[in-house]
């Protein structure tokens, strides 16, 4: 069995990992970055840390926009360090690994290397 923290942005649920999980923050004001990808809010400081915010809602759906953000996740996967901003921060689940599905192909970009699959919650 795995740890997954779950998370709401835009009204849906998604999961992380608890692994690649640093810490979880209240959200705060981000430093703009001019010329940055619409998804990237910034950058914030943490103990020293400069690490980009990214809006989760903005990243995995560009029209649209998160209006209420309470929590930044703050991942570390091996040499990088980013936070996403999102809605709020709910649970953690156990889940095997092994039952996560398969996510249809309906888009029209790469989602493998943020999305691995879909968790049927019961």
């Amino acid at each position: 069995m795995e740890k997954y923290l779950i998370f709401t942005s835009y009204d849906q649920e998604y999961a992380i990992d608890i692994g690649v999980v640093r810490e979880i923050r209240n959200w705060t004001q981000s430093t703009i970055i001019p010329s940055s990808p619409a998804y990237v809010e910034g950058i914030i400081n943490i103990r020293g840390a400069v690490i980009p915010l990214v809006d989760f809602c903005k990243k995995i759906n560009p029209d649209r926009a998160e209006t209420e953000k309470k929590a930044m996740i703050i991942i570390e996967n091996e040499d990088k360090t980013i936070s996403f901003s999102v809605k709020n921060v709910s649970d953690i689940i156990d889940y095997n690994k092994n039952e996560i599905k398969n996510l249809p192909e309906v888009s029209q970009c790469d989602t493998s290397n943020f999305v691995d699959g879909i968790i049927i919650v019961r």
